[in-house]
């Protein structure tokens, strides 16, 4: 078997893949396929847990405790070696940042505006779910 590419699945993305399923449940069945591993922190972990519970969302009880097992069992948890503070407009996105350094990650997958406007950080490629397929046919 081969090396296994380490990708960080940004919290929106799980979210579109359980509630929504077209690119984002896309990316997750290479999670389950094990072409990738999504690395994870506490802190992202964390926003997970409140952002399935979203009145908006509509999840039931049943699919918000799916989507956490599911993201707890496919996930690789890492402690971020330093914290960054890149995005001023929306300081909590750079967990995900340090969680990419950290784990040495192929990629960043996410669909929040602020993190794809950066295109790169520290030459990890921050893409959307298509651009992510697309790169990993």
């Amino acid at each position: 078997m081969g090396t296994v590419t380490k990708v960080v699945i940004d919290t929106n993305v799980f979210i579109s893949a359980f509630g929504w399923d077209g690119k984002p449940e896309a990316v997750l069945r290479l999670m389950e396929k094990r072409h990738i591993v999504n690395c994870i922190t506490s802190d992202i972990y964390a926003e997970l847990q409140r952002v399935v519970a979203y009145p908006k969302l509509k999840f039931s009880p049943t699919l918000q405790v799916n989507i956490l097992e599911f993201v707890f069992a496919w996930s690789l948890f890492v402690q971020p070696k330093e914290t960054v503070a890149v995005i001023a407009e929306d300081p909590d996105d750079d967990k995900f940042l340090s969680c990419a350094v950290t784990a040495n990650a192929a990629a960043i997958v996410s669909g929040d505006p602020h993190l794809l406007a950066i295109g790169n950080y520290c030459t990890i490629p921050i893409m959307t779910p298509a651009q992510f397929l697309d790169q990993h046919r």
